[in-house]
C-alpha cells in the first residue's frame, strides 16, 4: 500500500484551511484534521485558544479523548461534509447528487483525459476525449455528459438525504460511431454510504456498429431503444476518511441479461485528489483492471 500513497505527495496538498478558526467554528460540528504528518483525525473543535504560540492552538475532542492542536501542525481543517467531494460519480457512474463547487480534472483508464464543473448547484457537465497511442484522431472516443439535479433533501431524523436527477449523454467511439442516452437517477446518501439507482435509454438509429483501433475492426451491437439499469454504492470504510469502496452494476439492455457489467474498486482519497483500483467483470465473459485519477483543486 505505500506505492498507492505515494501518490498522494506527487502532487501540491492544499496548505490553508478550508474552516475559520476565527468565525467558522461550531463546537456540535464534526471536523476532519490532516496534519503534517499525514494523520487524520475528527471531532469537534472544542475552543480556539487566544494564545499566538506555534500559530496558535484549539481544544479538539475526538472518541478516545480530548487534545490541545497547534495550528502549525495543521496542513487542513475541512467539515465531514465537505471531505466528500466525489458524491456526484461512483466509479463511472453518475449518481444524482450535483458536482457543485467541486469542479474536477482526471485521467479515467489511463488514456481518457476528462473534466467536470457545477453550476448553482444543479448543473453538472462533464466531457472528455481520448489520447490512446497509435490510434488515429478520428478513431478516439470523446464523451460529453449534462445533468441536473432536481431535487435535494436532507432527513430531518438522521445523517444522510435523497437526491433526484435527469440528464443525457453523447459519446463517439471514432467519429462515425454515435452512442446517446437519456437517464434518470436516484441517490440516498447516508453518514458512511452513499447508493444510487438509475434507469437509461439509448437513443439514436444505429443498432450494428464497427469500433476501429489502429488497423484492427470490432464488430458491435447495441440495440437502438434499448432499456437498461445501473446501481452503485459508495462506502467509507469504518473509521477511515480516506479509503472507500465503490461497486458498480451495469446492465444496457433488461431484455439481455449478457449485456451484464460488474465493478468493483477501492478508493484512496484527501480533498485535493483521488485514485480508484479495481476490477471490472462483463459476462460475456472478460474481466480486466480499471483505474481513475480525479484531482479537486479548485475548492
Amino acid at each position: 500500500m505505500n506505492w498507492i500513497k505515494l501518490l498522494f505527495f506527487l502532487l501540491p496538498l492544499q496548505l490553508l484551511s478550508e474552516v475559520d478558526l476565527n468565525n467558522d467554528i461550531n463546537d456540535k460540528d464534526i471536523y476532519i484534521v490532516r496534519l503534517k504528518n499525514g494523520d487524520l483525525i475528527s471531532g469537534n473543535i472544542l475552543e480556539v485558544s487566544d494564545d499566538t504560540t506555534n500559530g496558535g492552538s484549539f481544544r479538539f475532542k475526538t472518541a478516545i479523548g480530548t487534545t490541545t492542536i497547534y495550528v502549525n501542525e495543521v496542513n487542513e481543517i475541512t467539515q465531514n461534509d465537505s471531505y466528500r467531494r466525489h458524491r456526484h460519480r461512483a466509479f463511472i457512474m453518475p449518481t444524482a447528487e450535483p458536482i457543485g463547487d467541486d469542479h474536477f480534472i482526471s485521467n479515467n483508464m489511463i488514456a481518457l483525459f476528462y473534466g467536470g464543473f457545477g453550476l448553482f448547484d444543479i448543473i453538472s457537465v462533464t466531457g472528455g476525449t481520448s489520447l490512446i497511442p497509435t490510434v488515429d484522431r478520428r478513431d478516439q472516443i470523446s464523451v460529453l455528459n449534462v445533468k441536473a439535479t432536481l431535487y435535494n433533501v436532507n432527513w430531518q431524523d438522521m445523517k444522510g438525504g435523497m437526491s433526484l436527477a435527469i440528464g443525457g449523454n453523447l459519446a463517439f467511439v471514432n467519429d462515425k460511431n454515435r452512442f446517446s442516452h437519456i437517464y434518470g437517477n436516484i441517490t440516498f446518501r447516508g453518514d458512511r454510504t452513499d447508493l444510487t439507482g438509475m434507469v437509461f435509454l439509448k437513443t439514436g438509429a444505429d443498432d450494428f456498429y464497427d469500433l476501429k483501433f489502429a488497423d484492427r475492426v470490432y464488430p458491435a451491437t447495441y440495440i437502438n431503444n434499448s432499456f437498461g439499469l445501473g446501481l452503485g454504492i459508495t462506502t467509507k470504510f469504518t473509521e477511515r476518511h480516506d479509503l472507500f469502496f465503490v461497486g458498480e452494476l451495469w446492465n444496457t439492455n433488461i431484455s439481455a441479461m449478457t449485456n451484464t457489467g460488474l465493478l468493483a474498486a477501492i478508493r484512496l482519497q484527501n480533498t485535493t485528489f483521488s485514485a480508484d483500483f479495481g476490477l471490472m467483470f462483463f459476462t460475456v465473459p472478460a474481466l480486466f483492471p480499471v483505474v481513475n485519477f480525479y484531482w479537486t483543486p479548485f475548492k
